[in-house]
């Protein structure tokens, strides 16, 4: 009776080692497949990708090892390669140490260069400082790294992905405004891209950034200062829900308040909705324009009508003279 005892739990042990190699088995992949891990996705969504896409037979092992190793907040985005036959433990090590085939980087719109830099290096792409001086020194490149969705290899460098920011930029510009962009006109561009980069600051919403542009390019034309708080902002180098009477007379080229015209080049890197305000104001009877405080602006063609919308929107905090608060 003990013997026959013995005997059935080591069929039920064989039985369930064989049960578990065949779960842990991993599938062989005739081609290599790529699987993205988006940025903030969740241990069962990886396991479910890992599951469709082959790399790893089922998805609740995935998920049980990963909880035992506890290592399921570990777990890091990007594009991985799998190839052959990858085991569970190499699948799971090489995702926790992040071993991608490329990283994906999304720039938001309205980022500057020094957020942008600051990015690439949370990802592990760029120092901050190394790209910060090549796009700084060699082209100067505020508000002409398009923000868009790209994908890098791990051991890029600053100059390739400035270069590919840069070229995307020019691809967008170009079919808008309708000419290459060279040396010859390159001034021009730096213009409208400056304009395209207050606009994008100073607007949340697409309905009103033609309209914005056009205020912008009448005041330029009536030689007025175009005031704007996002170029004070960018002066100060700090964030500000709200300017004080002492920021708007911050001693900087970039302080549309106190200098008149442009100021020296982009606040920020516009995206498309921006860059087609720049290209294709809207004539307006508008001068002036004020925060209503949620997002959107109110537009006023006299100054009586500014500052009447000024102390309706503004607190009395701030000074009711100027034409973007």
């Amino acid at each position: 009776m003990k013997n026959k005892a013995i005997s059935i739990a080591i069929v039920v042990l064989a039985l369930g080692f064989i049960v578990i190699k065949a779960v842990t088995m991993p599938p062989r992949l005739k081609n290599a497949r790529l699987v993205e891990i988006p940025e903030g996705a969740l241990a069962e969504e990886i396991a479910k990708s890992l599951e469709q896409t082959g790399v790893i037979r089922e998805a609740d092992w995935f998920l049980y090892l990963t909880n035992r190793y506890n290592v399921q907040e570990k777990l890091q985005s990007g594009i991985y390669e799998f190839s052959g036959r990858t085991s569970l433990k190499k699948v799971i090590s090489r995702i926790v140490k992040g071993e991608v085939v490329l990283i994906r980087l999304t720039v938001p719109e309205g980022y500057t260069l020094k957020e942008i830099a600051q990015l690439l290096e949370r990802k592990k792409l760029a120092g901050s400082e190394e790209f910060i001086k090549y796009a700084e020194g060699i082209k100067k490149l505020e508000g002409m790294l398009f923000p868009d969705t790209y994908f890098f290899p791990h051991n890029v460098s600053a100059e390739a992905i400035a270069s590919t920011m840069y070229r995307r930029f020019k691809n967008v510009f170009e079919d808008l405004y309708g000419e290459p962009v060279t040396d010859s006109n390159f001034s021009k561009v730096k213009e409208i891209v400056t304009i395209a980069s207050i606009v994008e600051k100073e607007a949340m919403y697409a309905s009103e950034r033609e309209i914005i542009a056009g205020i912008i390019y009448k005041r330029l034309k009536k030689n007025m200062p175009i005031q704007s708080c996002s170029t004070v902002l960018f002066a100060l180098g700090t964030p500000k829900s709200r300017l004080s009477g002492k920021d708007l007379n911050v001693k900087s080229p970039y302080n549309t308040y106190t200098h008149k015209g442009l100021p020296p080049g982009p606040i920020c890197s516009p995206g498309l909705s921006s860059l087609k305000a720049a290209v294709n104001p809207r004539k307006t009877d508008y001068l002036y324009f004020v925060s209503m405080g949620d997002g959107r602006n109110h537009f006023s063609s006299t100054y009586r009508e500014h500052l009447n919308a000024s102390k309706t929107f503004l607190s009395s905090e701030t000074k009711p003279e100027t034409s973007s608060d």
